[in-house]
């Protein structure tokens, strides 16, 4: 019986995605357990790289977007509790064990990491909007609203499995339709790592997704 499933949308990730795999396979908690990988179109060998350590890995022909990804991955889940973490956390991925007892213990519907706790990077503007809208629509005040490392019991999938979430701004508006509907959530200081999106092009770009939700 699986208790747990780990989801990881990927796209373009064959340079980081074995070293987190890894870390999850290897960790001493990983008991009747599944890893769930949802290739979001990747031009390189994503996929390949994943089907040595995945137990699933669903395949897009082309990019759908990090929501599509995860919510694919949601529908193909058989865990109690839905563990959501990014590729490129490599081996720092053993982290987000410690979202789970939160859960198991019945005190939070959903955890969420904040990682790196202090540490200012990225286009801070962002968080802080994300961070007034989801209080404005939920008041709740969260420090980590953007995060893509979370877990959930299963129950919630009957309300994200309603919606249509597009590229990076899953993460917010997941957090906002869970609270108003009625669940508790924890933040847990981590220190996970992953790809810093700085102030350039790419990062600019980025963050954009995440802005409009």
């Amino acid at each position: 019986m699986i208790e747990t499933s780990f989801i990881i949308a990927a796209y373009n990730e064959e340079k980081t995605i074995e070293k987190t795999l890894q870390a999850l396979r290897n960790h001493p908690h990983f008991l009747r357990a599944e890893i769930i990988v949802v290739d979001d179109g990747s031009q390189d060998q994503t996929s390949d790289v994943a089907r040595k350590w995945a137990d699933v890995v669903v395949s897009f022909q082309d990019n759908k977007g990090k929501g599509t990804a995860m919510q694919r991955g949601w529908k193909e889940a058989k865990g109690d509790y839905i563990v959501c973490l990014d590729a490129d956390l490599e081996e720092t991925a053993e982290e987000i064990f410690s979202l789970l007892p939160p859960l198991l213990e019945a005190k939070a519907d959903m955890t969420i990491s904040i990682i790196n706790p202090g540490k200012k990077s990225g286009m801070g503007f962002v968080k802080r909007r994300v961070q007034s809208i989801v209080e404005r629509e939920t008041g709740v005040k969260l420090e980590a609203p953007l995060s893509g490392q979370r877990a959930f019991h299963k129950k919630w999938l009957s309300v994200l499995l309603r919606k249509s979430y597009y590229g990076f701004g899953i993460e917010t508006q997941m957090t906002i339709d869970v609270l108003k509907a009625g669940a508790t959530c924890v933040e847990i200081e981590t220190n996970m790592k992953h790809r810093e999106m700085g102030r350039d092009v790419k990062g600019f770009v980025h963050r954009l997704k995440q802005w409009l939700i």
